[in-house]
């Protein structure tokens, strides 16, 4: 990782006090990111006109860093002014990281050669060479496994040493993707997935407490988009049970009316 390195007295320096206060602040912000960009990218201090469009700089702002002799304009961007004076170069950055990869090359050979070495002199201590003779065949070494059979204490301890998947708050910015709108297409056609997905962020985000969290928030979703269907289902049977009532106790009026006119 390379660092952009600010002057402790930035705060104070002349260059910095000769921007106009109503740009001073949008310039120094400018000039900061852009230094942790090109420390990032290893431009040496060249920062494309582009990159300006992209963090939304207000035009005034490089202009004002030129003006104070912070910037030089250059064709397709601007230049820091005195870049390798205060900060690496790409040659810099790029010999110490391949320097560091050779050290860390070095030091895993190192590893793989004292393993050996390291499992020779505890079997010399501990008594548990292994020879080729038939003694070691009548004794075999009670430490070490049976290759006829599996290791079950090794798996089991391979498996509990697995990073364990922890269980999160949903993110606001939860979104249905296009598979889980093909699943909803099968399993509940007629969900109206906008209100109901609507719905479901708004209660878990809300919701507190340990029943907040969830390993897999795409199955809540799924079961969210089940239990409304059924409710749908349970809401349109209703209204129809509702609707055949209605209709049979107004064909009933109208029959005890029609009666009614009869009999007059």
């Amino acid at each position: 990782m390379a660092w952009f390195k600010v002057d402790d007295g930035l705060h104070a320096s002349r260059k910095l006090l000769s921007i106009p206060k109503r740009h001073r602040f949008a310039a120094v912000g400018l000039w900061t990111v852009a230094g942790s960009w090109c420390a990032d990218q290893l431009t040496d201090g060249l920062v494309p006109d582009y990159m300006l469009e992209v963090w939304g700089a207000p035009p005034a702002a490089p202009e004002s860093l030129v003006n104070a002799g912070l910037w030089e304009r250059e064709s397709s961007g601007y230049l820091f002014r005195n870049w390798h004076e205060y900060q690496p170069s790409k040659q810099d950055v790029d010999a110490e990281r391949s320097a560091s990869r050779e050290r860390m090359r070095e030091l895993r050979a190192r590893r793989k050669q004292k393993k050996p070495l390291d499992s020779a002199e505890n079997g010399d201590v501990f008594g548990r060479t292994v020879t080729n003779g038939s003694e070691n065949v009548r004794n075999p070494d009670p430490t070490r496994p049976d290759p006829t059979r599996p290791n079950i204490k090794k798996e089991e301890a391979d498996a509990s040493s697995l990073p364990r998947k922890r269980a999160t708050r949903i993110n606001e910015d939860f979104r249905v993707t296009p598979e889980m709108r093909l699943w909803a297409s099968h399993k509940a056609p007629d969900a109206d997935l906008t209100t109901e997905t609507e719905k479901f962020i708004n209660y878990w985000v809300a919701k507190s407490g340990k029943d907040a969290t969830k390993l897999d928030w795409n199955a809540t979703w799924r079961n969210w988009i089940l239990n409304a269907r059924t409710n749908q289902t349970r809401q349109d049977h209703s209204s129809r049970s509702l609707a055949k009532g209605m209709a049979m106790l107004q064909a009933y009026d109208a029959q005890q009316t029609h009666a009614f006119e009869l009999e007059a």
